[in-house]
């Protein structure tokens, strides 16, 4: 009786831990609303026609669209690059949770959080591991749409001012066409012990300012996940990395044969290697080329992800 008592509480304890866990608003695309824009936002979601420049909003092009093909639920969200001739450059498919600063000049333009506006700005307290949800994609040759998650305090701006910076996870979709719905996971990666006070997030369909005209792309079911829930994080005792004679060698320490997608990431936050490795073989990558520094090691597949620091020298 004392043990069923005991493991009923903890379980009443476990519900009630992932029960408070945050979410963000509107994880997928269900609910969208008239902005007067000719078409309607996802709600708590923004879009390059309610920027701060009222007297852009006007001409700037519809790149999103609620779509019925849906993982989950009735609806998802589309993005799509659309050639803009009055600029004679690609406006990127993109939403955001926060606000879009909109200029003619593509590369000064950004997407920011607003803390006086709780419109324009979504809350988060807590430390998520990483950033999960659903895709589908059909990009140009040689684009891809892009996932980009920024837990901060105060102020932020992407691309931009990131000085209150806590941690960041970053995702980008395959080169290639992806017909069925497929998840992704990228984890965040700290650089603060503080807790955040917001998250902002940034979806495209296509790479920035350097996106290609007919890159298209489906999203839904975002969600934070946190130690313990929906996922299964590799601890580092699975994971070996070697810098040996300007190689890196991994081995993830299981023998079921799973693929996973490769990164390492400079302290810049930047993509600098990509590549895939297989669970219970040793693989290895090339780093000859690489500047001296410090880098993240970034491994994961749609069930586990994991983070590990490296120091090439």
């Amino acid at each position: 009786m004392k043990t069923f008592i005991t493991s009923l509480f903890s379980l009443i304890i476990l519900i009630s831990t992932l029960a408070a866990q945050q979410q963000m608003q509107n994880p997928g695309f269900e609910q969208w609303e008239d902005v007067e824009v000719g078409t309607d936002e996802p709600k708590h979601w923004s879009s390059i026609k309610t920027s701060d420049d009222p007297g852009l909003n006007g001409f700037a092009p519809v790149v999103w669209g609620r779509s019925t093909d849906a993982h989950s639920g009735n609806y998802s969200l589309s993005l799509f690059n659309f050639y803009v001739a009055l600029i004679n450059d690609v406006a990127t498919g993109m939403i955001t949770n926060g606000r879009v600063h909109a200029n003619l000049n593509t590369d000064s333009s950004y997407v920011f959080t607003d803390v006086n506006n709780k419109q324009w700005h979504g809350v988060l307290t807590d430390r998520p591991d990483s950033i999960a949800g659903w895709f589908k994609c059909n990009p140009a040759i040689g684009d891809f749409g892009t996932v980009k998650f920024l837990l901060h305090t105060g102020e932020a701006h992407i691309p931009g001012y990131l000085n209150n910076s806590i941690a960041e996870a970053n995702y980008e979709l395959p080169t290639q066409e992806v017909t069925q719905w497929t998840r992704f996971l990228a984890p965040f990666i700290y650089t603060s012990s503080s807790n955040p006070e917001y998250f902002l997030a940034v979806i495209t369909s296509g790479n920035g300012t350097d996106a290609l005209e007919g890159s298209t792309a489906l999203f839904d079911d975002f969600e934070f996940i946190y130690n313990g829930n929906s996922v299964n994080e590799l601890s580092e005792n699975h994971f070996e990395v070697i810098v040996k004679n300007q190689q890196l060698i991994f081995l993830i320490g299981d023998n079921n044969k799973q693929l996973y997608e490769l990164r390492l990431v400079d302290i810049n936050g930047q993509t600098v290697l990509k590549s895939q490795i297989t669970s219970g073989e040793n693989s290895t990558v090339n780093i000859g080329e690489l500047p001296m520094g410090l880098y993240i090691v970034i491994a994961n597949n749609s069930q586990k992800a994991f983070t590990r620091k490296v120091i090439i020298n």
